[in-house]
Parts: C-alpha cells; structure tokens; sequence
C-alpha cells in the first residue's frame, strides 16, 4: 500500500473517530504517542509540522470552533453601540426636548417671533449656555444670541437715537434668523432642511386622544388639589361657559377620580358594625363631583410639576411653570397677593394650547387668526364630538329619525311580522320597474 493511500485512511480514521467520539473525550481513548510517531517519522517535513501540532484530541475542539457561531463579547457590544440619530425632524418627542433647553430664564429670554426658542429648536439647537444655541448634531455650530434693549426701557432719548436703535435691532433680528440656518457647518443636515410647521401641533385631531389626555391631566393634579387655587383666583376667557362643559363630560372617567383619591386619602376605620360604617363612607364620600379648579387647568393644557410635591403646574408644549403657591391666600377670607391665574395668557404666545396658527400648522403668514382654533378650542370641540356621539347612541332609533320614522309600536310590529317586510319588498321592487318603465327608450320598429 502507497504511503498516500496510508495517510489518506489514516485521516479518514481518524474523523470518523472524532465524530462519534463525546465531545469531554473522557470514555474515548486517545492513540499512543508509539503509535502515531511512525507515521511521523516517514511523513514529509511540511506535513509532520501540521501533523505534529494538531494531535487526535485535538478534532474535537476543531469542529466545536468551526460550527459555534460568533459571539460579540461585551467590549465587543459596548464599542459597536451607536447612540440614537440627532438629526430626525420629524420627531416630535425630541422637537421637545430641545425646546424645553430653553426653558431656564436665567439662559434664555424672550426673542421676537422670527428667532424666539421654536424657530431654533425646529432646526435643531439646544440652548448650551447664557444667550448661546449649539447644535444638537454635533457640527461644532455655535451662535450667541443678544439683542440691545426694547425701545420702551430707553427713555430720555431722543427720536433719532430711538429710530437708530430700532434699526440696529432690526438688522440684528435678520442676521440671527439667516444665522438659524447657516450657523450650522457646511455638511450638517440641519442646515439643508428644518421641522416643518406641524412639529408643535398637539394631538387633538381624535376626540377620544384628546379627552384622555385631559383625564391624565386631570389625574395628576388632583393628587395636589390642597395646593390648587380657587375657581376665584381664576382668569377664565371670556364666553366660555364651565358648567355647560362639565355637563358634556364622561363623568365616569372624571368623577371616579376623584372618588378614589378621596378613598386612598380616608380609609374607614375597621371594626365596628356595618351599618355604621356605611353611613361613615356615605357621609365621607357624597356623590362624586368635579374638581373645579383641576379642571380648569387640565382643560386649558397645565398639567403638575413632579407629582406636584412642590405645587408647580407646567405645560408641556411650551414648557411654562407657574407656583401655584402665588395665587392662594395665605390666610382665609384674604385676598391673594398676586392679581388672578390668567389660565390662557400665562402660556408662552407661541404655545398651541393658545395660537390658533401654531395649532393649525399651515405656517402661512397670510393667514387669519381668526378662522383657526387653538388647542382648548379643539378640546371643546371634541368633548361636543363625544356627547352628541354618545347621546345617538343610547336614544332610540324612532326619537333620532323624527317624523320620517314611524312610532316605536309600529316599528316592533313591523320588525316581527314578516308578511310586512314581504309587502314592503314587492313595493319597493314595483317602484324599480316602474323607474325601468319610465326610463327605458323604446327603439323604432324595423321597416318591412
């Protein structure tokens, strides 16, 4: 037998081997180092190299490392970890998060309308530092924003330095609007394209979205109702009728919270006769109603602050505080301090909940105000939206088709008996063919 044809069988012997041997190799024998070293001694010098540093125990791990997948090791995971994308403008969750950078008044202060927080955070600055934006991409783009004084602080100038002061401002108002877009590097995306006009829209559009998100609301700040103020030292809008808005509430998505924070405040005490304790919850717990003041801010977009542990009411789109703290008396039958909680006009101007444009989404400047509403005018809108659905519904079908409708009699009589239907059938087929009849145009007779 050839040495080739020896070492070939040898090989195949020797997989074979290593294929039904168990892969611990602890009941499977292993060679002889006197065996396998003739084979050594005549191989080739290439060839006892390769066969002298892969023994017989060695398969083993050889076909465990060829067919066990790769693993990433944990270096291996943490370095291939990409953080999320900073440029997505059609996100509005992270629209917020950089617009809520320029919440601190000691950072930021108002700007006009061309270059205020919404028009740099649509194109994707953060607020870094004092009166400085940085972009959230990371080109290195970085703009201090500062404007002279308003002209109603300036007094005792005269017009002209009054007219020379406006200009400047208003050429410095143009360069930082133009700096919105090319403060950024020259292959950052933000400087190609921005958030549309849309991005600060609140989510209305569906009545029952936008009544859940009043109950959340409404939720939350009743868990800080002894820090509410009073309906009294509440600013309402004019022609907006509260009671008639409570009256088309879901009252069991309201009322029963408040019957469980009252419930988890006062617990009965145990013990004692039934009776008595029925009359203790009864006189504890009347009929639920709403909390007045919680509902007016959860109705006009505020919301707490913390789980209102520190009695601060903010708002989510525009991200204003206020410390509910200002508007309560200190001491009873006084008075508070401060003039009443304008619910509407302490939101920022550019918030949602009160500009009807910014709701509306258009980004038309010739656009009226006039025929657009603004978020808790949507929120009116949909409760109204809710009830009428609610009320066709439940009322039943005669009352909802009027004088079209028969009575509710004749109706069940006509439901049950099927010798009517039948009628009403062979009618409505009559009324057909006769249509057919009328509309049906007879072709001229053939010549003979």
């Amino acid at each position: 037998m050839s040495y080739a044809l020896e070492t070939k069988k040898r090989k195949f012997h020797r997989v074979l081997e290593s294929l039904t041997r168990p892969l611990n190799g602890e009941s499977s024998p292993k060679l002889t180092s006197a065996s396998s070293a003739p084979s050594l001694e005549h191989a080739p010098s290439a060839k006892r190299a390769r066969l002298s540093g892969l023994g017989d125990g060695d398969f083993p791990s050889v076909r465990k490392k060829t067919f066990q997948p790769a693993r990433p090791s944990s270096s291996n995971s943490s370095s291939s970890f990409s953080p999320r994308p900073s440029f997505v403008p059609w996100d509005r969750d992270r629209f917020l998060e950089r617009l809520e950078t320029f919440r601190r008044v000691d950072r930021w202060s108002p700007k006009p309308s061309a270059i205020n927080e919404v028009e740099w955070a649509k194109r994707g600055w953060v607020c870094s530092d004092v009166s400085r934006v940085t972009c959230a991409g990371g080109c290195g783009g970085s703009v201090v924003v500062k404007l002279p004084d308003e002209l109603d602080e300036l007094d005792g100038y005269d017009s002209e330095k009054i007219q020379e002061r406006k200009e400047v401002r208003t050429k410095l108002v143009n360069e930082y609007a133009n700096l919105v877009i090319q403060g950024h590097g020259e292959n950052c995306p933000w400087r190609n394209k921005g958030c549309d006009a849309t991005i600060h829209r609140l989510p209305l559009a569906n009545p029952d979205t936008a009544i859940s998100g009043l109950q959340t609301r409404y939720s939350h700040l009743l868990k800080m109702a002894d820090k509410l103020p009073s309906l009294v030292d509440l600013q309402l809008p004019e022609h907006w009728d509260l009671q008639a808005i409570i009256s088309v509430l879901p009252l069991e998505g309201f009322q029963g919270l408040e019957s469980q924070v009252e419930t988890t405040d006062t617990q009965p005490p145990a013990g004692g006769d039934e009776s008595q304790q029925r009359e203790l919850q009864t006189s504890t717990h009347p009929e639920p109603a709403v909390n007045e003041s919680a509902f007016v801010l959860a109705f006009f977009g505020w919301d707490s602050v913390a789980d209102g542990a520190v009695g601060l009411a903010g708002c989510g789109a525009c991200f204003r505080r206020l410390g509910l703290w200002m508007y309560k008396p200190r001491q009873e039958g006084k008075s508070s301090a401060h003039d009443p909680l304008d619910v509407v006009n302490e939101h920022m101007e550019y918030c949602p909940w009160i500009n009807g444009k910014t709701q509306s989404g258009t980004g038309k400047p010739s656009e009226k105000m006039e025929g657009l509403r603004s978020g808790w005018e949507l929120l009116a809108q949909g409760l109204k939206v809710k009830h009428l659905r609610y009320i066709r519904s439940t009322e039943p079908i005669g009352s909802r088709a009027g004088s079209e409708a028969p009575s509710v009699g004749d109706s069940v009589a006509e439901e049950t008996s099927d010798d009517t239907k039948k009628a009403k059938d062979r009618e409505w087929w009559a009324k057909i063919r006769r249509m057919r009849q009328v509309l049906n145009v007879k072709s001229p007779k053939p010549k003979t």
